[in-house]
């Protein structure tokens, strides 16, 4: 079925594929909508990044560079470039989970991203995920912008990095997209204007194509010389902040009434460069001032975007008059939050973090506001001072503020050689294939998207490779944990290499299956009945292993790895046992998306930390003289402020309790003992060993020891 209709369309492809996908539209074409409407109907793990801090707050995200911890510097795609961006990076184990975890990227704003920084992303995502040979390590892109308004900003010194592997700074020239391109879709229905002849002129802008007629219709609104009547709400928009803040200054200190200040009170993590508005605020009775923030009552009294005067302040309380409003408006402070991604251990799932808040009152001073400032906001009557436009798209964006051309005054002519648009810009426009294109790739990924997401849940290498680094990292540390531990993860991962072995030859077959134009859905579904029968029992084995963890260690920092790295390995066996099972008997997108988001995690609990005053749970021959030795060693550890392993393992300790050395000779042959470690704690531990001898009337075993 063709569909025609573009938010459609671009719902379709977000929700029921995983293809990255472009949006993009005139102004005021609902993109913003689109977002909003996706972020809350989704299933799909998502996060949504910005370039900018103010940018992602209105998005409800973080930015590009706090989301992925990039340096500010540029990225070259270089094998230098690429081991140093990886070097840089100090990503904690949370995020690197949520990475790990992720569906759909969503980058709002998306004119303003740097090429170098896209490749950056895209090597992030492919090394943290280990899935290097796919572009942003599998996960599903959606950028939203309108590449004909601000444009990315790279310093002459920047462009001199990198010019020689980018043609232009624009997203669309990194290497993954070029070599990767998403489905461009374009938005087409404005909803911000309905004056069929201001849009043409919108177009014209947009498209550097002004024509005579659209020339002459901006002509008719400039007059340079043009003072708004106070009664009217025009705004003025300027290119630079210290122009809209001189305009916004000069009108507050002309009225009478005395200056109030509002201070934003601002808890937990809220960066400086995201704050919404100012921190403090300075308003007077008699200001003209502009909302910020979409109300949250219903009906709704004001949008981000209306402007009004201040009639009175009553402490925290201020009355705002629109034009056209029957009634004032009171407004007090409002929250603006700021999150960070993390990973729920009980579903496995992504979940927003609120680290930050700012609350302040909702308004900013609004005969003035800079272009930069308004991408987003609507206004009814505005002055354009556009005269100092430093980059491409910053006249259109004013232009497109207005909703009408009747409620535009130019201070600066506008003509053909004030809207130049990026050459590249134009090119990568005409690139927008047509809607029988667009459909047919939309179909192609649904069926790709499905028998994907089957594959993958068949797949247990990820798992497995996660076993063998973690199996690695224990067994680096060996002398820190008891003599159980190693052949403990040497059997995990001997399990799951036996399980993958097996699923990677079923997934021959399911390839072989879904790739048929007309898919056997019967025999598909015989085949998943058939085969969760042995999955499920090789996986409740696996979890029952995984459950026995006989791991103890006493160094605190080799515990929490050893924990989080099994407790990691537990979540995704127990999550595709779950969805194994769900999916059996019907496997679709929407089957597998109800049953992962109904996923609790079973109970499971691991402790391998074993320090303590008076007792462990090792195995020894002679368990109160083990006990005296750990008693001893901590003795020492806290003393000598040592990690106990480094004083004496477990491993060393039940080797001492078992063959019980009376000298330094016998002692430099347990493991772990050399010539300083003897000089240091040899004594100590022998006093120990000698006492324990002569009070139970026991011998030494040295003449049974085998050096292991």
């Amino acid at each position: 079925m063709l569909i025609s209709n573009p938010y459609e369309c671009a719902m379709e492809f977000a929700v029921n594929t995983n293809r990255n996908i472009f949006i993009t539209g005139k102004a005021g074409t609902g993109k913003t909508t689109f977002l909003r409407k996706f972020r809350e109907e989704t299933t799909k793990q998502v996060a949504i990044v910005a370039p900018t801090g103010v940018a992602a707050i209105n998005a409800g995200g973080t930015t590009i560079h706090s989301f992925f911890h990039l340096p500010f510097t540029p990225f070259t795609p270089t094998p230098a470039g690429r081991s140093s961006l990886i070097s840089r990076i100090k990503m904690n184990k949370t995020r690197r989970t949520v990475i790990r975890e992720l569906e759909v990227l969503v980058i709002d704003e998306i004119s303003m991203v740097r090429a170098d920084v896209l490749d950056a992303i895209d090597y992030v995502l492919r090394t943290i995920r280990h899935r290097n040979n796919e572009p942003f390590g599998g996960v599903q892109m959606i950028f939203i912008g309108d590449m004909h308004q601000l444009s990315p900003v790279a310093k002459t010194n920047e462009w001199s990095i990198i010019s020689d592997y980018y043609k232009s700074v624009y997203f669309f020239h990194s290497h993954v997209i070029q070599e990767h391109p998403p489905v461009y879709i374009e938005f087409n229905k404005i909803f911000r204007q309905s004056d069929n002849q201001f849009i043409k002129v919108l177009n014209e802008v947009r498209n550097n194509s002004l024509s005579s007629e659209g020339i002459s219709c901006l002509k008719s609104r400039y007059n340079p010389e043009f003072n708004p009547p106070s009664e009217e709400n025009y705004i003025t928009l300027t290119t630079h902040n210290y122009s809209a803040d001189n305009i916004n200054r000069t009108e507050l200190n002309k009225l009478k009434s005395p200056v109030l200040e509002f201070k934003a009170n601002i808890k937990g993590t809220f960066p400086e460069n995201a704050f919404p508005v100012d921190e403090v605020l300075e308003l007077k009775e008699g200001a003209k001032v502009m909302f910020v923030k979409n109300d949250t009552e219903t009906p709704r009294r004001f949008y981000n975007g209306k402007i009004g005067i201040i009639t009175s302040i009553d402490e925290d309380l201020i009355t705002v008059e629109c034009p056209g409003d029957s009634d004032e408006i009171s407004v007090s402070t409002l929250l603006w939050e700021n999150i960070q991604y993390s990973t729920n251990k009980e579903t496995n799932t992504i979940e927003e973090k609120i680290i930050g808040t700012f609350e302040q009152v909702p308004l900013r001073l609004a005969w003035a506001i800079t272009i930069h400032k308004s991408q987003g906001l609507t206004f009814d009557k505005a002055i354009i001072d556009a005269g100092k436009a430093f980059s491409p798209g910053q006249v259109y964006v004013a232009l497109s503020r207005c909703r009408s051309l009747e409620g535009i005054v130019l201070k600066s002519p506008v003509n053909q050689e004030s809207i130049g648009v990026d050459e590249q810009v134009a090119q990568f426009s005409f690139s927008k294939p047509d809607e029988i294109f667009i459909n047919r790739e939309l179909e192609h990924a649904r069926k790709q998207f499905k028998a994907r997401l089957l594959l993958q849940l068949y797949d247990f290498n990820p798992i497995y490779i996660a076993a063998k680094s973690w199996y690695s990292s224990t067994r680096a540390e060996e002398p820190s944990f008891n003599e159980e531990t190693i052949p403990f993860a040497d059997r995990i991962c001997k399990q799951l290499r036996e399980i993958e072995q097996v699923a990677e030859k079923f997934r021959v077959q399911l390839k072989r299956i879904v790739s048929q134009d007309a898919v056997d859905t019967q025999f598909l579904s015989e085949r998943l009945n058939s085969s969760s029968a042995y999955f499920n029992e090789k996986l409740d084995n696996l979890i029952n292993t995984l459950k026995k963890s006989p791991a103890t260690t006493d160094s605190k920092a080799n515990a929490n790895e050893y924990d989080e790295s099994v407790s990691s390995i537990f979540t995704s066996v127990s999550l595709k046992k779950h969805l194994i099972k769900a999916t059996a008997g019907n496997f679709t997108v929407e089957v597998y998306y109800n049953a992962r988001n109904k996923f609790n995690l079973p109970d499971f609990n691991v402790k391998s930390y074993s320090r303590s005053k008076s007792t462990v749970q090792l195995k020894s021959s002679h368990p109160d003289l083990l006990n005296e030795l750990v008693q001893i060693r901590n003795y020492i550890s806290e003393n000598e402020n040592l990690p106990p392993y480094i004083v004496a393992s477990t491993k060393t300790l039940v080797q001492m309790a078992d063959y019980m050395p009376e000298t330094d000779k016998d002692l430099l042959k347990i493991y772990g003992f050399g010539k300083k470690k003897l000089a240091r704690f040899g004594a100590q531990f022998l006093e120990v060993i000698n006492d324990y001898i002569s009070e139970n009337g026991l011998q030494s075993e040295m003449i049974n020891f085998k050096e292991s």
